[in-house]
Order: C-alpha cells, then sequence, then structure tokens
C-alpha cells in the first residue's frame, strides 16, 4: 500500500482512477457518488480513494476526530442503495502510517458489471443522486451529480459488460451464462439466439467410470464426452462433461490438484491419493457450469456439493468453488493438513462413514476422506479460506 500511495502521489495530480481527499466526507451520498464514479471507469485494475492528503498533494494525514469511518460503515452504505441488479461496487478501506501520519487508502475493484447505477433518487442534506444516472470520471474530473457519463463511455461500459470488448474465446464465458438466450434442438447441438455465430456441439460418448472415486465408487459411474464450443464453426474450446444419466446430473470435469499420493516421499506413509476437485471463477469451466445448471432449472443452485436439482438427490459431489489463485494455495494447504489428520484417525473416520468401517476399495477410501474433508471445510466456512 505503501508503495501504490507513493506512485499515485508522484504524478502530481488526481486521475482518473484515483482520487485524493483531506478528511473522509461529511455527507455519505458525496462518499457514495466518489465511489460510484470511479466503480465505472474503464480501467483494467482497483482504483483508489486515498484519504488525508490535501488538494496540493501534501500529506496531511487524519485528525482522530475525522476517522470516522469503518469498513463496515461503507459496506452498509453500499448495500443499503438500490443499485440496479443489486450489483455493488467492492471495496476495501485500509488504515495506514504514511510518512509518519495516519492516512486511509480505500481500494475499489475492478468489476465487469459497469456501469452501476441507482434505480431510485436518493437524497441526504441537500445531496441527491438520480435514478439511472451513469455517473464516471473523465480525467481528474467525476461526472457532475445532475448530470451523466458521456455516451461513449457508457457504451464502453456496456461493451465490457457484455464481453463486447473481447476476442470471441473470452466472450464465451459470459455468453455461456446468459443461459436463457441459448436455443438447443433437443438432440446435440444449440445456439446463441442474440449472436448465432456461438454455437455449442455436443460429442458422442467417450468413455464411462476413469480413475478417480466419483468415477467408481458412487450409485452409478458416470459417461464422459465433450462440449465443442464454436465460433462461425471453428472450435474455441473443448470442455470435457461428465453425466450421471440416472441421477440427471451434469457438469464440466472439475480442476484438478493432485495435493499428494502414495509414492510421494512426504513421511505420510498414505496408501490413498488426496485430490482436491474444483471449479474456479472467471474460467470458460466454470462458466460452462452455470450454464448448464441454469438450462436445468428455473431456480438454479450453484454451491457446493453439486447435487441433482430437478429430484431428490442421491449424490453429492464435494467439489469446492474458488474465486482466485490465492484462495487455492490457501486452501490446498488446508486440505493437505486435513489429509494428515485423516491418516492418523483413518479408522474412526471410516467407521462414522457412509461404509461404516467396511471399506474394501482404495476409491471408497478415497471417497470417505473427500468427504469428510468437505465437511471439515464446510465447519471452517467463516475462517479464512473463504472458498464458497
Amino acid at each position: 500500500m505503501h508503495e501504490i500511495v507513493s506512485n499515485l502521489i508522484s504524478q502530481n495530480c488526481e486521475g482518473l482512477w484515483w482520487d485524493f481527499k483531506q478528511k473522509f466526507h461529511d455527507n455519505p451520498y458525496d462518499l457514495l457518488h466518489d465511489i460510484i464514479c470511479l466503480s465505472n471507469v474503464i480501467h483494467n485494475g482497483d482504483r483508489y480513494l486515498i484519504f488525508g492528503i490535501s488538494d496540493k498533494l501534501h500529506v496531511v494525514g487524519l485528525e482522530p476526530v475525522n476517522k470516522n469511518y469503518t469498513q463496515a460503515d461503507i459496506l452498509d452504505l453500499l448495500g443499503r442503495q438500490p443499485f440496479a441488479e443489486n450489483n455493488v461496487p467492492k471495496i476495501n478501506l485500509k488504515f495506514i502510517k504514511y510518512q509518519d501520519k495516519d492516512i486511509a487508502i480505500l481500494t475499489i475493484s475492478n468489476e465487469r458489471v459497469k456501469p452501476y447505477f441507482l434505480t431510485k433518487e436518493i437524497k441526504l442534506k441537500g445531496t441527491f443522486l438520480r435514478a439511472g444516472a451513469i455517473y464516471s470520471r473523465v480525467k481528474d474530473t467525476n461526472t457532475p451529480k445532475d448530470s451523466c457519463a458521456n455516451p461513449r463511455d457508457i457504451k464502453a461500459m456496456w461493451a465490457e459488460n457484455f464481453g463486447l470488448d473481447l476476442p470471441a474465446s473470452k466472450r464465451f464465458g459470459f455468453i455461456l451464462e446468459d443461459a436463457d438466450n441459448w436455443i438447443y434442438n433437443g438432440i446435440n447441438s444449440a445456439f446463441y439466439a442474440p449472436d448465432p455465430d456461438f454455437t455449442i456441439e455436443i460429442g458422442d460418448t467417450e468413455s464411462e467410470c476413469g480413475q478417480y472415486w466419483w468415477q467408481n465408487s458412487l450409485s452409478e459411474k458416470p459417461i464422459k464426452y465433450n462440449y465443442f464450443l464454436k465460433f462461425k464453426n471453428t472450435i474455441i474450446n473443448e470442455v470435457p462433461v461428465v453425466n450421471f444419466q440416472n441421477e440427471k446430473l451434469l457438469i464440466p470435469f472439475p480442476d484438478i490438484e493432485f495435493i499428494t499420493y502414495p509414492d510421494k516421499r512426504d513421511g505420510l506413509n498414505a496408501n490413498i491419493y488426496c485430490d482436491l476437485f474444483y471449479f474456479k471463477k472467471g474460467t470458460l469451466e466454470y462458466s460452462l457450469f452455470l450454464h448448464i445448471r441454469k438450462m436445468e432449472s428455473d431456480t438454479p443452485s450453484f454451491n457446493t456439493p453439486i447435487t441433482s436439482q430437478i429430484k431428490p438427490p442421491i449424490i453429492e459431489l464435494p467439489f469446492y468453488i474458488v474465486s482466485c489463485d490465492e484462495q487455492l494455495n490457501k486452501l490446498k494447504i488446508h486440505i493437505l493438513n486435513l489429509f494428515k489428520e485423516f491418516v492418523q484417525n483413518q479408522e474412526n473416520i471410516v467407521k462414522d462413514s457412509i461404509y461404516e468401517g467396511n471399506v474394501t476399495e482404495r476409491y471408497q477410501l478415497e471417497r470417505v476422506f473427500c468427504e469428510w474433508a468437505f465437511e471439515m471445510q464446510l465447519k471452517n466456512i467463516n475462517g479464512s479460506i473463504g472458498w464458497k
């Protein structure tokens, strides 16, 4: 954070995606306006509101009486506003010492859900923000509260929102998630109605079963085939999909981290594989996961464990959903620690499992570990990993 502040002050000006304030706003709606303006700028990176810096870019610091906002206050302010489609800017507030002065940095994350705007007019102490008005910045100047951003910037926001600024390979993820506009022929293909150049072709069955416990030790063994994602009849990507036909459970093949295995010289002396199965948000596989589940149900579930959506589930797949590499790395460490605990207490854990101690093959034991580890992690959902 110190380096970010130094770099921005060294610019000797305010800019498109950063702004300086001598103190926190007296009127919270002025703060809200600043946040919306910064959130809507077209910039591939975080945006910053830095408090404790004067108009002349001197580091004056915040007096105790001026530290009148906390992150919880700002989150509450944002959460109470009538944002369109409930898209609320993501923020993080930190107080640091800089040049022996107390300053605060409000970081606003870059999200491809622009434009942020309100669906109802709000007013407080003479400050009002208009319904439907799209606020942004031009260079270092906010859109006035009684005005609207220029049409060129608004067009760029919507283009980003719909992925129109991306090449076809990147746009496919956004288009898949717009499941309502896909038309299937009922057999093995589909096209995207707003742009029929985007199509899906479903391949023939390639295999049954596999090398992982969830392909071998459940009530049925899935088949695997491929979804061919095409643009103008050119294959953009090929995504393997598994289908539990009787259970009517269809999902893309998950990503896998091989945490440890029997022949690894790590001192665990384990006789099973410790694998982590997951989907990462922002990937094509995750977009296809959302697409399939939206196509299956009017009220889709995107949580894990993953189960059938159209009948009482028999199969539960304890696959994780992560938002970023940082979460994934924390989860890998946590799963390894759970695996060590499992190795030490294997007999008791197996006794409490679905097999009641009667495990006859490796796949069954790996299933017991994965389901037990998932349950343990579920209890830690409010902890530091935050995988769900």
